[in-house]
Order: C-alpha cells, then sequence, then structure tokens
C-alpha cells in the first residue's frame, strides 16, 4: 500500500521570500560576508579570530542556501509559466512562487490542521503494517511518484510487490501502463476516476472510442476495480493510515533538521522504529495468544 502524508518542515512561514526579497536578502548577506572576511584578514591573529572565523563558516552557509533558493526559484517560476500554457485562468488565480531561505528545497503545503505551512509530502509504502519504504519529496500532490516507490521497493526487497493499492491521486492510467511493462506480475488497484453523466452524445461516443483502443493493463484494471472482489481487496488501503498516526505520535508530525538529505534519514529513523515497535508487538500477541 502506498499513500503520502504531510509532514511539516523546520522552515517557518517567515522564511519565504519572492523575487525581490531574496535579491535584498541576498545582498545583505554578501555584504556581511566580505565585511566578516576583511575583519579577518586585517586581524587574523586576534583574540575575536575564531569567533569571526565561525561567523564567517556561518554566513557562508546562509550564502550557500540563498544562492540555492534563487536557483530554486527560478526553477518554480519556470514551472509555473510552464502550467499557465494549459491552465492560464487557474495559474493567474494564484500568488508568484516563494522559497523557503532557510530550506530551499521545500513547498508550502496544504497540511491536515487546513493551515499553509512549508512542508514535505513524505511518500511510504506499507505491507503487513510495516514500513517497506519512506521517501520524503516537495510535490504538493502523490501524482507520478508510484513508480519511483516501486523501484524502491524492489531494490530494498530484491523483487517488486505482487499486489499494490494505491488511492486516485496516486496512481496515474500512465504509470499503470509503465508498471505493467516493467513488472508483469504486478497487480494494481486503484479507483477509476468518476465521469460526468450528463455530457453529450459525442463524449459518450469519443469515451467509448477510446475505451476500445486502451492499453491491455488499463482494461483489466478497470474491470478489476468494478469487480466486488476488487473493492474488497482495496479496502485494505486504509490501514496504512493507521502506520502514518502511529509514527506521528511518536514525533514524526514535523522535521527537526533542514535539507532533503538529513530528512530523508529522519524519515529512515522513523521507519525503523516503527518497524521494531510493530515487530515487538506482533511478537508479545502472538505469544499471548491461547
Amino acid at each position: 500500500m502506498i499513500d503520502g502524508t504531510k509532514v511539516q518542515a523546520r522552515a517557518g512561514r517567515g522564511s519565504l521570500a519572492k523575487t525581490d526579497r531574496l535579491t535584498r536578502i541576498a545582498v545583505q548577506v554578501g555584504k556581511h560576508v566580505a565585511q566578516l572576511r576583511h575583519e579577518l584578514e586585517a586581524d587574523p591573529l586576534g583574540p575575536q579570530r575564531r569567533r569571526r572565523q565561525r561567523a564567517l563558516r556561518a554566513a557562508e552557509e546562509q550564502e550557500m542556501r540563498l544562492r540555492r533558493a534563487r536557483a530554486t526559484l527560478g526553477q518554480r517560476e519556470d514551472e509555473q509559466r510552464e502550467r499557465e500554457r494549459s491552465h492560464a485562468k487557474a495559474e493567474a488565480a494564484k500568488a508568484a512562487p516563494a522559497v523557503s531561505t532557510s530550506d530551499p528545497e521545500v513547498r508550502s503545503m496544504k497540511l491536515a490542521d487546513g493551515a499553509t505551512r512549508p512542508a514535505w509530502n513524505v511518500q511510504v509504502a506499507t505491507a503487513n503494517g510495516f514500513v517497506v519504504t519512506i521517501e520524503p519529496t516537495d510535490r504538493r500532490n502523490d501524482s507520478g511518484l508510484a513508480t519511483d516507490l516501486v523501484a524502491q521497493i524492489e531494490r530494498r526487497c530484491g523483487a517488486p510487490p505482487s499486489r499494490l493499492l494505491a488511492d486516485a491521486t496516486a496512481m496515474t492510467q500512465d504509470e499503470i501502463v509503465s508498471l505493467a511493462e516493467h513488472c508483469p506480475g504486478l497487480t494494481i488497484y486503484a479507483p477509476v476516476p468518476a465521469e460526468r453523466d450528463d455530457v453529450t452524445a459525442e463524449t459518450r461516443r469519443k469515451r467509448l472510442w477510446q475505451r476500445a483502443r486502451e492499453p491491455a493493463a488499463l482494461r483489466d484494471w478497470r474491470q478489476r476495480m468494478a469487480s466486488a472482489a476488487g473493492q474488497m481487496v482495496y479496502r485494505r488501503r486504509k490501514l496504512t493510515e493507521h502506520v502514518h498516526a502511529r509514527m506521528k505520535n511518536r514525533g514524526f508530525a514535523r522535521m527537526p533538521v533542514h535539507g532533503r538529505a538529513k530528512v530523508r534519514v529522519v524519515c529512515l529513523l522513523h521507519a525503523l522504529a516503527h518497524n521494531l515497535m510493530h515487530a515487538h508487538w506482533m511478537r508479545a500477541a502472538v505469544a499471548a495468544a491461547p
């Protein structure tokens, strides 16, 4: 079972900056770095040498983060321009992209409590209550991420899964076709998107024409999800939410570190802790059984 869960980043909303503010901060930090270097070169053996060296390292790290932030902001502006080609009205209603100056890799996301904060969309794959793989992403939705998760499962377990349960937002039709080609033994259970009934006869004709020419993997998937057996299997997907809840009850609600690499380490530690606790619970349940 695969699903994403939003985890608040260490960066705060006050760290978000658009182009103008980011440029001003970069100029100020650049001047501060130059001043610290000048002071250190002017008095390299003075009593304040170590303090100045620490201050210079901190300022240079901030300058490096700002460079990454400007590069990330440029990418997000390019993404927005690309989306404007097909969704001009929707994109015009959105604010200009912003990036965190303290953690350039995160994005603002809507969390479970309704608030919008910098966060990670952590993709979690579970089986029998255990976390099989876990990966933090900066994507606001889960669409298009299933293929990478399946590849991670195969690397960690030595074989691809034989059955995959995902919700409607986490599995695209292109991924169903791609996974069928790369993993022939994989059976996918994901809801079929609802279609409008109040359409013209011409629209219905086009739908039937498209259905008749769909790849076999999509036809099998539609038939599977229309059956009572398929629906019964898919109901098990909700069990992955229990894993997310247990992990968040142990402190997984907010990241204590900056940067994707460090965040990935925190995710893995939480997954390992959960798996050890779940294994202990299963052993205790077996021992207590009559």
